[in-house]
């Protein structure tokens, strides 16, 4: 019996290196449920990125915007026929990855591994 698939889900996740250590996690920056039309190597601006961060204890948002390339495509098909395409990207920007990267770690009260 062919089932067809139900939902596409293209999330953009942007590598980021929270931790000590040299490996490195994801951050979701986006989904869509239309094809986002990205191949790898193209180049894309994130512009007014907002970030929930936890500042003497309220929650606040910091705003990032920095350019960013494609760097892996990866398509998985899970349960119930959804389909998932997330698009990996990496920024050179590394100041403002940086500062992305500290204001979670220090306002989120990360435990870093």
């Amino acid at each position: 019996m062919h089932q067809s698939v139900s939902t596409i889900d293209y999330n953009i996740q942007l590598l980021i290196n929270v931790g000590n250590s040299t490996t490195g996690g994801e951050l979701l920056v986006d989904t869509y449920t239309f094809d986002p039309k990205l191949a790898i190597g193209d180049t894309v601006k994130i512009e007014d990125w907002k970030v929930g961060v936890k500042k003497n204890n309220e929650l606040t948002n910091e705003v990032f915007s920095f350019n960013a390339t494609v760097m892996d495509i990866r398509r998985t098909i899970v349960r119930h026929q959804n389909f998932v395409v997330d698009i990996i990207i990496e920024s050179p920007g590394k100041t403002t990855i940086s500062q992305l990267r500290d204001a979670l770690r220090e306002n989120n009260e990360l435990v870093m591994v």
